[in-house]
Parts: structure tokens; sequence; C-alpha cells
């Protein structure tokens, strides 16, 4: 009987706070910023009235792993453009052009042939296989 009690005592606490109500979850804006939280926000601030804009560049030459490739992107509210270029297997630079103006992504390809700065791995044989001897014989003693 006891435990019954503690178990309604431990409801109408829950009931009381309004952690069983849905609405917790989901709080109004305030008046006086332009940040808003809603429902499945998790508590991060959405800014519905920035302006997205961004550069950045990069680059990578490793003479360790031939490991060669560059890429710059700039965006400006809903227009983004970039480009990317790589070295592939076969020696060829791959160069890649694309842009979004807002209505779908376009993406121009070039691949120059040419010759890679990078040498072909050496092929080293394998090892000529070891002579084996038979075994020696001992004589028994009695």
């Amino acid at each position: 009987m006891v435990f019954k009690l503690c178990i309604l005592a431990a409801l109408a606490t829950v009931a009381s706070c309004g952690y069983a109500s849905s609405s917790a979850y989901v709080t109004s804006s305030p008046s006086h910023g332009p940040a808003a939280l809603s429902y499945g926000s998790y508590g991060h601030e959405s800014y519905p009235n920035t302006h997205p804009a961004y550069k950045f560049a990069y680059n990578v030459h490793d003479p360790h792993t031939h490991d060669v490739k560059a890429q710059e992107e700039t965006r400006d509210g809903h227009h983004v453009k970039g480009f990317y270029s790589l070295y592939e297997a076969d020696g060829s630079k791959r160069v890649v052009h694309y842009a979004d103006n807002g209505h779908g992504f376009e993406a121009t390809v070039h691949k120059e042939g040419g010759h890679h700065p990078v040498s072909a791995p050496v092929y080293f044989a394998p090892s000529p296989s070891p002579a084996y001897h038979a075994a020696p014989v001992y004589e028994k003693y009695a």
C-alpha cells in the first residue's frame, strides 16, 4: 500500500511540473530578438535573416604519398561557385568548375592529359628461394 502511495505522489509531482505535456518542448520566440526556438530545434538557435557568405581554399602537395590536389569555393547568399583539381592515377589532371546560381548545380569537367611529375613505383622481383639440403643422418649407438 505504501508503494502505491509513493507512485501516486510521484505522478502528481510530475503532472504539476508540466513534464508530461508536450508543450514543454515548444517555446515561442522572444519579441526582442531575431532568434527563434521551436519544437525539434534541440536548443539550437536559428537565424532566418542572416546572409550566408564564406570563402575557403586549400592546396595539398605531398611528395611522400604523391597526393596533389586543390579546392577553392565561395558563397554569397544562394550563389555558390568554385573549383577543384586533382591528379588521377593515370597521370592526368582533372579540373572541375562548379556553380549553383540558385537554380541547380552545374559542373564543367576538364581533363588535362600529360605526364604526372611523379615516377611510377619500381617493381622488385622476388628473391630466389633458398636451396634446401637433406637433413643429416645420425648413426645409432648401441
